[in-house]
């Protein structure tokens, strides 16, 4: 009888990738609303500096004056908020928070300045006392941390007072972090799906290989570390080509711009001088804005348009509506834009004993060898205090 030529032969052992189970910060301040805190106000930053949460986001403080005696004596919740569908865990939460007696308004609190009994701030049930102060306003916020274990997937936040003697109340997030374990396939997977959507979209050439490179390896936490960073310069490339496609840059957002003076630099909502009827330069709201109160001048500086990540040696005509005014009522000089004063291409005007220039400015730009593509207003020994920016639009040569 013969035997099978095989039956002495191991079998071959199948190995599987390794999928360690991984321990990764997480934050999840997203979840946390900066306008949502239920009873309390919105009031910007008017008895407080407004904040930067941790995921980018800048904002005032949510506020709650009460303008009586029975407002300093009450006590109880002033704001909260609620997140919901949490995973069950340790969370560190990062709170601003004011309690302030604001005197001169007509009523009295025995309140001693630095009082640590009066308010708190509360995770669940984790309290850290807040401390009080007296003062009309305060120039810096105070920043609290609780750590609290989540047991039903909810984590409530807020401020509550509890005895009498303040009558002014401000919070806000500034981060809400966990750990997370997960499976490193877990993780690699939603990674590795959203890399190959991107490489469908258009992006410059050398982001398009380091993405194409990170996907080709296999997976590693090291390797989803390289994958991550990937993704996320091809978002920025994606996000700067698709702003280029659009060919109009947005008058109501500071992206990508960047202000190299310490004057206010933000977007107006407000001013009415470029309305019909009023000075002859459209300048009509939104538009971005650089101003310091009369009579100035602005500090010297540069107004910067960067886009990334794009093909190095492309060809991009930028072009602007701009506006120059001194308030009081100086001829200007000193807007440059390629180096140059933008008073020789730009409108002389006057209204309201103002004057001002005004007109559509443009520039070819060649983007760097580091793929960005950077459009400069310079200021430098400027007479005036005041620069307005609206209409830019960006088409390739």
């Amino acid at each position: 009888m013969l035997m099978a030529a095989c039956t002495n032969v191991d079998s071959p052992v199948i190995v599987e990738p390794e999928d360690p189970v991984i321990t990764l910060d997480a934050d999840l301040t997203s979840l946390v609303a900066t306008d949502g805190w239920g009873q309390g106000g919105f009031a910007g930053s008017w008895a407080a500096p407004e904040v930067d949460t941790s995921d980018g986001r800048h904002s005032g403080m949510a506020e709650v004056y009460n303008g009586s005696n029975e407002g300093i004596a009450a006590t109880g919740i002033i704001m909260q908020q609620k997140i919901e569908g949490l995973d069950n865990g340790l969370y560190i939460v990062e709170l601003y928070a004011n309690s302030l007696y604001t005197p001169n308004r007509g009523f009295d609190s025995d309140m001693a300045d630095g009082a640590t009994d009066v308010a708190f701030v509360f995770a669940n049930e984790v309290k850290v006392p807040i401390v009080a102060k007296v003062a009309e306003t305060t120039p810096e916020n105070g920043l609290y941390t609780l750590e609290v274990n989540v047991t039903d997937g909810t984590l409530t936040l807020g401020l509550e007072k509890a005895k009498a003697g303040t009558n002014w109340h401000s919070i806000q997030i500034k981060s809400l972090t966990t750990t997370k374990e997960a499976h490193l396939s877990d993780l690699y997977a939603p990674l590795k799906a959203e890399a190959e959507a991107l490489l469908s979209e258009k992006m410059s050439a050398e982001t398009n290989a380091t993405l194409a490179a990170a996907l080709a390896e296999p997976m590693s936490q090291e390797n989803m570390t390289a994958l991550t960073l990937a993704i996320e310069m091809a978002k920025g490339s994606v996000a700067s080509y698709k702003i280029i496609a659009a060919g109009v840059v947005p008058d109501d957002k500071l992206d990508y711009w960047t202000c190299t003076n310490t004057n206010t630099f933000h977007i107006n909502t407000w001013s009415v001088e470029g309305n019909e009827g009023n000075d002859p330069t459209g300048m009509v709201t939104p538009f971005i804005e650089n101003w310091v109160g009369q009579p100035g001048p602005l500090g010297e500086g540069e107004i910067i348009y960067c886009l990334p990540f794009l093909n190095p040696g492309e060809k991009y005509e930028v072009s602007a509506l701009i506006r120059a005014y001194s308030e009081a009522g100086n001829d200007v000089s000193g807007l440059l834009i390629g180096g140059k004063d933008a008073a020789g291409s730009c409108r002389p005007f006057e209204y309201n004993n103002m004057k001002g220039i005004y007109g559509t400015v443009s520039e070819v730009v060649t983007v760097d060898e580091d793929g960005k593509l950077i459009f400069t207003i310079g200021i430098k020994n400027p007479t005036f205090n005041w620069v307005a920016i609206k209409n830019v639009k960006i088409i390739a040569k």
